[in-house]
């Protein structure tokens, strides 16, 4: 077939094919097990052509969501939008796809296994650079939906299990069964093995309450204050009917309130910090500093006054600030517009009473250093979010998966704290417990072990 002289119009359709069904894997429809077939594919037709349209197709249709916040948040035409992306979905295709078929045709042909080596490594890159990197539809994530191999992301994290997929693949497509087979075996081991720590590590935790708060502010009302403002009195009175529920820990999305955190005369911020006299709350907020420097911030209140505060160390490029050589966005995109938000410089976890409490802050989460790091001290962790920017799409599910992956790797409970939904809890198997639906506002009660 592929030396027909048909053979780039049979490429490129079979790559839309293998593209189309790697996003489904990843899709809210969580048909996790198209990646098999997808797979298959392509390290059989290992062609230069091919690997680069199947990634620019996964990449488009995965990410064709963020057409919500370019334009209809952003305000950018989509006439400009699609070019952009298309742009981008190509690059991201050449780069997680393309380059490392081509660096192990170039070093490494000989040794069929290099491959799934160099993909990962590029996985590994593409996490990292540029601009902080891109750790976004990693193969690896996949393995939650596996029983007991799952488990072993405590001990491998999501890259190991990149490399572990796609040489299972390349064996069950040579047909080296018994090496398949002693590979799988080596996995599921070390997942018992996980689940028997991991049952270990409970029967010695301690337990607290803790009441979750979504606030369900529309993205349209949070890009006008006075309309973002209105809905101050509810959240307020839902925190209230929270705090009243004896717990140990009240917990707010990122950015949950209108009002700068240093903005002290404020009256929902005089009130914020009343409710906290009885119970301490986590809130996610901005905050103002050194005049204009604007932080994204998760505060943890106790007494009225702050406890301790953690500063979004990885921001997201565009949403949060604008690298070199794309400031012009700016006058292109008015939601970017204006001064640049300030990253933070410690990863240190928020601690009060027994707890210890690591918050990564929305895209953090699918930073595996970063939230290791965060994590080792913890004994709890709690993502602040606001997926209302993708409403309920591809996007938010995406970054819903990472909170499951990182609750496996760490081996701890993890609150997932969100403005438009899913709000609820994830345990340290990385199973969901407890989620609200979209745009619902409410208050979730849960009981929940302390895991160092």
């Amino acid at each position: 077939m592929w030396h027909s002289p048909h053979k780039p119009l049979l490429q490129i359709a079979s790559a839309l094919f293998t593209g189309f069904l790697l996003y489904l894997s990843f899709s809210k429809l969580e048909l996790w097990f198209a990646a098999l077939p997808a797979l298959l594919l392509l390290m059989h037709i290992r062609e230069g052509l091919f690997w680069l349209l199947s990634g620019f197709f996964f990449f488009f249709f995965s990410l064709r969501c963020a057409s919500i916040s370019a334009v209809e948040f952003g305000g950018l035409s989509p006439l400009l939008f699609y070019p952009l992306f298309s742009a981008l979905a190509l690059l991201l295709g050449l780069y997680q796809f393309y380059a490392p078929l081509v660096l192990w045709k170039t070093f490494l042909g000989r040794l069929p296994l290099a491959l799934p080596v160099a993909f990962v490594l590029f996985e590994l890159l593409r996490s990292h650079f540029p601009y902080g990197g891109f750790p976004w539809l990693v193969m690896g994530a996949l393995s939650v939906y596996l029983p007991v191999v799952k488990d072993s992301l405590l001990y491998l994290n999501v890259y190991w299990q990149s490399l572990f997929l796609l040489w299972s693949v390349q064996l069950l497509l040579y047909r080296k069964l018994e090496w398949l087979a002693g590979l799988w075996s080596v996995l599921i081991f070390l997942g018992l093995f996980a689940l028997w720590e991991k049952g270990k590590r409970l029967e010695k935790a301690e337990r607290v309450k803790v009441s979750l708060v979504q606030t369900a502010v529309p993205q349209e009302d949070k890009l006008h204050r006075e309309a973002f403002r209105n809905h101050a009195p509810h959240i307020l009175s839902l925190v209230e009917q929270a705090v009243g529920l004896g717990v140990d820990l009240v917990v707010l999305p990122e950015s949950a309130l209108h009002f700068f955190y240093s903005d002290e005369e404020d009256p929902h911020n005089v009130r914020l910090r009343e409710l906290s006299l009885k119970t301490p709350i986590l809130v996610g907020l901005v905050d103002l500093r050194e005049g204009v420097r604007p932080y994204n911030s998760a505060y943890l209140l106790k007494g009225g006054v702050e406890v301790a505060h953690y500063d979004k160390v990885k921001l997201f490029p565009v949403g949060e600030y604008l690298p070199w050589p794309f400031g012009f966005l700016k006058r292109l995109i008015p939601a970017v517009g204006g001064v640049d938000y300030v990253r933070g410089e410690r990863l240190e976890p928020l601690a009060y009473g027994k707890m210890s409490i690591a918050t990564p802050i929305c895209f953090e989460v699918a930073y595996h250093s970063l939230v290791k790091k965060l994590s080792e001290r913890a004994n709890l962790l709690v993502v602040l979010t606001n997926d209302g920017w993708f409403r309920d799409s591809d996007c938010t599910h995406q970054h819903y998966l990472w909170a499951r992956v990182r609750a496996l790797e760490n081996g701890k409970y993890l609150l997932w704290v969100n403005n438009s939904g899913d709000t609820g809890v994830i345990d340290l198997y990385g199973r969901v417990l407890s989620k609200m639906p979209y745009m619902k506002r409410g208050v979730s009660l849960h009981e929940v072990p302390l895991l160092p």
